[in-house]
C-alpha cells in the first residue's frame, strides 16, 4: 500500500482557543458561500461556531438547548443544509443559520452523525430526485437511526451491544462503519437494509470516538485511551498513529478540496488540523457493471467542471467527487 506523507498545519488558533467549549464535532463548510471553512459543535454551550479562512471564530448558531453534538451536511433535490444532533432530537440550519428542522428522534443521546446521498427514479425514468439518508447513532440507547431528509421521517436500523459512537457512511464500498466506546472497542460494519452488523475489526483501543475516509481509501479514527489519530489502510490490516498528543479527540472530518483532517480536542478546547498528502489517482479504478447518466452540482445542475461533482449511474449509485481542475 503506498505510504502517505503527513504534515501538521500550523494555524494561529490560540487567540480564539478560548472561545471552544467542549468542542464536538468539525464540518468543513459544504456550502462554500463564504469564507468559512468549517463549523465546530461547542457542546459545553449550545452553539454551533464557524471558523474562517483567518482562523477567526464567530458564533453561526446559538441558544440550542443541549450539545450539540455530532455534524453533518446532507442534500435533497432543492437544497443542502447543515444537521446537528442534541439529546434526543436533530436540529437543521440553512447557510443563514435559520433553524429549519426541530425534529424529535425520541431518542436519549445523539452523538454521531452521517449522510447517504441516495437517487430515485421517477416512473421509470432518469435517476432525478437527490435526497440524503442521515445515519444516527444513539450513543446511550446503543441503537442506530436513520433519518430520510426529504419525507421527514424516520426509523430504527439495529441495535448495538456496545455503545456506538461515530459513524461514516463508506460509498466506496456501500457500508456503514460505526466505532464504538469501552474497552477493546470495535468498528462494525452494518448492513442497512436489513439492520444486521459484524465486527469488522477489534482495535484494542478504548473509547474510540470519530472516524472519517480519505480520497486514498484509507480510514481515521479518534481514541480517547491513545489520544492519538489512528490510520487504517483500506482493508484495516495495517495501523499507525498519524498524530498524537491530543486531548479527548473528537468527531472528525476529513475535506477532500485540501485533504485536511479536523480533529476537535474536547478535553482541551482546540482544533488540530493534518494535512495529508493524498493523491487518489493512484487509487486503482474500480469497474462496476454501471453507465453514467449524468453529473449535477447540490442543487441539481448539469455540470462537468471543477469543484463538487455528484454522478449519478443508471442501477441507482451516486459518486461524490471533487475536482481540483
Amino acid at each position: 500500500m503506498k505510504n502517505l506523507f503527513l504534515y501538521i498545519l500550523i494555524i494561529p488558533l490560540l487567540t480564539v482557543s478560548q472561545n471552544y467549549n467542549g468542542p464536538e464535532s468539525v464540518e468543513y463548510n459544504f456550502w462554500g458561500n463564504n469564507s468559512i471553512t468549517y463549523f465546530i459543535s461547542n457542546s459545553s454551550n449550545g452553539q454551533i461556531l464557524a471558523l474562517d479562512e483567518n482562523g477567526e471564530l464567530s458564533v453561526f448558531v446559538n441558544g440550542i438547548n443541549t450539545g450539540p453534538h455530532g455534524l453533518e451536511f446532507a442534500a435533497n433535490f432543492t437544497d443542502s443544509n447543515l444537521y446537528a444532533c442534541s439529546g434526543g432530537r436533530l436540529y437543521g440550519f440553512d447557510s443563514e443559520g435559520n433553524e429549519i428542522l426541530n425534529y424529535n428522534l425520541n431518542g436519549s443521546f445523539l452523538n454521531g452523525i452521517t449522510n447517504r446521498l441516495i437517487t430515485e427514479s421517477i416512473n421509470g425514468g432518469p435517476f432525478d430526485v437527490i435526497n440524503s439518508d442521515l445515519f444516527i447513532t444513539d450513543f446511550s440507547a446503543k441503537k442506530l437511526y436513520r433519518y430520510d431528509v426529504l419525507s421527514g421521517t424516520h426509523d430504527e436500523i439495529c441495535s448495538f451491544t456496545k455503545n456506538p459512537n461515530g459513524v461514516l457512511w463508506d460509498g466506496q464500498n456501500n457500508r456503514l462503519l460505526v466505532v464504538c466506546w469501552g474497552l477493546n472497542a470495535p468498528i462494525y460494519e452494518v448492513e442497512v437494509e436489513n439492520g444486521s452488523y459484524s465486527t469488522l475489526v477489534n482495535t484494542g483501543l478504548s473509547n474510540l470516538d470519530g472516524i472519517t475516509m480519505d480520497s486514498c481509501g484509507n480510514y481515521y479514527v479518534t481514541a480517547w485511551s491513545s489520544n492519538s489519530l489512528h490510520k487504517y489502510s483500506s482493508d484495516f490490516s495495517e495501523t499507525e498513529i498519524i498524530m498524537s498528543g491530543l486531548s479527548n479527540p473528537a468527531d472528525i472530518c476529513y475535506h477532500p478540496n485540501d485533504n485536511i483532517i479536523g480533529i476537535p480536542n474536547s478535553g482541551n478546547n482546540t482544533l488540530d488540523f493534518v494535512g495529508l498528502d493524498c493523491n487518489n489517482s493512484t487509487i486503482p479504478e474500480i469497474t462496476y457493471n454501471r453507465n453514467l447518466i449524468k453529473t449535477i452540482d447540490v442543487l441539481g445542475r448539469e455540470k462537468t467542471d471543477k469543484g463538487f461533482q455528484l454522478r449519478i449511474y443508471d442501477n441507482g449509485s451516486v459518486e461524490k467527487k471533487y475536482l481540483l481542475k
